[in-house]
């Protein structure tokens, strides 16, 4: 037993030494083609008036995707993030600033562009070329998220989480297999959001209750949703998801995926962006007066209000509708 323990400690002994050999071989040859470095550091305050303590975090990270299509090929983007985040470890809430830059090239040698604003996180989508912000608040607020174009750095949509994910880095995806159409986004921002609270002026008799959203590359809709509520009551999202429209043909082909993706499998292929339907965006609210269900179907590339279902005390108006992408 005694040569057995030494012959595995000789065999990884010879296994490090031909890894660090090939790292060592590795480095002679390669060819630098960027590098950029970070700064991190952690502080504990108390505040000598409350005596409530917190900490700051100040962090960068850097976040590299690979995005592919069939006229240009691969494409590297470089996500250069800069962080400071204060939180109170004796109260509820977050706050934070976070800049960051994105590159290109294949040496990564050309910035896009940049971005300051008050957030406490930002991630790059592993699959799609987007990326998201958020700006975490206190008690009952619900992060708002920005999502962005990897490219140009465009504002496709805010939106809220409703499925509390650890790591959001998109709202609802509606992706088209085989196909040159880009995906298209449905988000929602409700009233308890941190941000980009944009609501108009509700019906008569009603509280504006949630702003609904579809997108491509840039906002292509925003509807607002406004609801009778009973005295006292708040409205709370009780359910935001997807499922399949069973009036469309093939839409049991379509894969719903974790709980914020469709695979439109019913048009693979398609090039026409009129062809993209097949699921319903069903939302539950509760107001104080019973849960009320809507139902909106995507058709013709667009929320499809003529088909909705809408229960009483509801009223659905759009914001924002532009012609095709």
């Amino acid at each position: 037993m005694k040569t057995k323990k030494n012959f595995f400690r000789v065999s990884k002994a010879v296994t490090l030494l031909i890894v660090l050999s090939a790292i060592a071989a590795m480095a002679a040859t390669a060819e630098l083609l960027y590098e950029a470095s970070g700064t991190a550091s952690f502080k504990l305050y108390k505040d000598t008036k409350s005596e409530l303590r917190s900490t700051v975090i100040q962090s960068q990270d850097f976040e590299l995707a690979r995005h592919y299509t069939a006229s240009e090929g691969e494409k590297l983007f470089l996500v250069n993030i800069k962080k400071t985040v204060q939180r109170y470890l004796d109260a509820e809430g977050i706050v934070g600033t976070a800049t960051w830059n994105v590159r290109t090239g294949d040496k990564l040698q050309t910035q896009l562009w940049s971005r300051t604003e008050s957030a406490t996180e930002v991630n790059v989508h592993p699959n799609q070329p987007v990326v998201v912000s958020g700006l975490g608040g206190c008690c009952a607020e619900m992060t708002g998220y920005r999502l962005f174009n990897i490219e140009t750095g465009r504002l496709i949509m805010s939106f809220n989480d409703f499925a509390w994910k650890e790591k959001v880095t998109q709202p609802f995806s509606l992706e088209v297999p085989n196909s040159t159409l880009a995906a298209r986004y449905i988000g929602a921002i409700t009233q308890d959001s941190t941000r980009d609270r944009d609501f108009v002026e509700a019906a008569p008799g009603k509280k504006a209750a949630l702003l609904i959203k579809y997108a491509n590359e840039m906002l292509k809709q925003k509807l607002q949703v406004d609801m009778e509520t009973a005295p006292g009551y708040g409205i709370s999202v009780m359910e935001f998801s997807m499922e399949r429209d069973p009036s469309v043909p093939g839409s049991d082909k379509i894969e719903l995926q974790g709980n914020d993706t469709a695979v439109l499998w019913n048009i693979d292929g398609a090039s026409s962006p009129s062809a993209i339907s097949g699921v319903i965006l069903k939302i539950v609210l509760d107001a104080g007066l019973g849960q009320k269900t809507i139902k909106i179907p995507v058709r013709n590339d667009e929320l499809d209000l003529d088909s909705a279902i809408i229960p009483s005390g509801i009223e659905i108006h759009p914001i924002v509708k532009s012609g095709a992408f």
